[in-house]
């Protein structure tokens, strides 16, 4: 099947629109927008490799250079990903609260320690709770110390953990050249092998250098560990069920109003929207609807558009918004319980994403790629994207990639730059016209006429104006999804 889509380009008077980042009324320019009836997998991959991204049935594409805040398309190569020690930190709370009975608050924590400690100062005495309060508040006043026996000499002397973290670092670089890593194609290994975490690059070989035992666990070895408890019942259970993004389908009509329902508590908590504008329409025009055609990949495999669901004991609690293509997951958007914020539900569930990545590549060897958006470098709310090593940024003027370490440079000294400095041609890609010869195959779809190249279109068509249409359509899409996509003029 086809992909089919209209292009609207913006009208000249009145180009801009609200940024959703700096809220500047008219800082937000789009270079047009495509609306599309269908679309195939494959082709809204390219045209992601082109710099356009998804909301509902609208694909847009940014005008960097005119922008407030340029957006750069950015992706996570998941093969050799490797957890910070924020994103190792994230994921041992998240166990630690799915497999302890109770998991106390700071407050409650400090409260235990000081009736511990006071306890222990005074051993023998038998009093009451209130008493027990009594002197903890007695414990703050100062007097004299007692004397003590002094340290014990049986015992090694203690030593400062930033030496012990040196010292551990040094073994691990004087071994590190004598280990080679397996190949990316020895991945056979489901979540939590450790001889899939090395090929894979999340972590097999330490990295961070925080002196921990757990700093060399892969990504899935840290997840299976909140997951799988072997002989033990937890205090909790964390599961997930990936749904079609489709109104019709069974199971997302089930979850249909408790989804809804999250994404207005998420909307309101996280993005102050006002309950009064958050309606069950627009979320379905946002995060429901989709042009996508679904279709098998392999196995019980599908590509298309799907809602992860993140239940905890049986409770809604996440929801991520995933586009599945031939080369990438794509994050089209997540939404979560803010009555969890010490979960820190946004970046377990992007781990979780990246992880569901690499399972899919084991069976798609071509899906490797992680797909975040888009980044904004000075705005707290996109920068963060930064972190999920190794990411790429797309330059706008060649529309290649580029390492991230080497564009936050560019970008810390302007807004907009083109960040891949090779090749002569300054010219951005989409600002080249497109030649004759690829203008007349441009694939064209005329309502009751059926399908055809834009020469024939020219020939059946008396006193039509869409050249400028088409020419401006083109060099956007580049010359093959223009062939392949059918184009409709009304």
């Amino acid at each position: 099947m086809s992909s089919i889509v209209q292009y609207f380009p913006n009208d000249a008077e009145d180009k801009g629109s609200r940024c959703g980042y700096c809220k500047s009324a008219k800082g937000s320019i789009s270079s047009g927008m495509i609306y599309a009836h269908s679309l195939s997998c494959q082709d809204f991959a390219d045209l992601f490799e082109r710099q356009w991204q998804r909301s509902g049935h609208y694909v847009y594409k940014m005008v960097m250079k005119e922008t407030c805040c340029p957006p750069y398309t950015i992706k996570c190569d998941t093969l050799h990903f490797k957890l910070s020690r924020s994103q190792r930190k994230v994921l041992k709370t998240m166990n630690k609260f799915l497999t302890e009975k109770s998991v106390s608050t700071g407050a409650a924590s400090c409260a235990e320690k000081t009736t511990t400690e006071s306890d222990h100062s005074a051993p023998g005495r038998a009093e009451a709770a209130s008493a027990s309060t009594e002197r903890s508040a007695k414990a703050t006043e100062h007097s004299a110390p007692r004397p003590g026996a002094g340290a014990d000499p049986n015992r090694p002397r203690s030593r400062k953990a930033k030496d012990i973290r040196r010292e551990m670092k040094a073994k691990k670089d004087d071994t590190a050249g004598q280990v080679k890593a397996p190949s990316a194609g020895s991945m056979d290994a489901r979540a939590g092998a450790s001889a899939a975490g090395a090929a894979a690059g999340s972590g097999g070989a330490p990295h961070g250098g925080d002196g921990s035992s757990q700093a060399g666990k892969t990504l899935e070895e840290f997840v299976s560990e909140g997951l799988t408890i072997a002989g033990a019942d937890p205090a909790h259970r964390i599961t997930t069920r990936l749904i079609p993004s489709d109104l019709a389908d069974a199971d997302f009509k089930r979850t249909r109003q408790e989804s809804f329902k999250l994404y207005c508590k998420y909307q309101i908590g996280v993005h102050k929207d006002d309950e009064s504008e958050l309606t069950e329409k627009k979320w379905e025009r946002f995060l429901v609807q989709s042009p996508l055609i679904q279709q098998k990949a392999v196995g019980d495999i599908k590509y298309g558009s799907f809602h992860q669901h993140y239940y905890l004991d049986g409770k809604l609690i996440a929801v991520g918004v995933l586009d599945i293509l031939p080369n990438a997951l794509s994050s089209v958007y997540v939404y979560y319980d803010t009555d969890y914020p010490q979960l820190t539900l946004g970046t377990y569930t992007a781990l979780r994403e990246i992880m569901f990545t690499r399972e899919l590549h084991r069976s798609l060897p071509n899906l490797c790629w992680y797909y975040m958006g888009f980044y904004i470098h000075d705005c707290p709310k996109m920068v963060y994207k930064g972190s999920y090593a190794p990411s790429l940024l797309m330059c706008p003027e060649r529309l290649t990639w580029v390492p991230i370490e080497e564009c936050r440079p560019k970008l810390n000294a302007s807004k907009y730059s083109r960040l891949d400095m090779a090749g002569g041609d300054s010219t951005p890609e989409h600002e080249k016209p497109a030649s004759p010869a690829t203008i007349k195959a441009t694939g064209i779809l005329l309502p009751g006429s059926g399908s055809m190249e834009y020469e024939m279109y020219e020939r059946v068509i008396a006193g039509h104006d869409s050249r400028a249409l088409v020419e401006e359509y083109v060099p956007l899409v580049g010359p093959a999804l223009s062939r392949r996509m059918l184009l409709v003029i009304s």
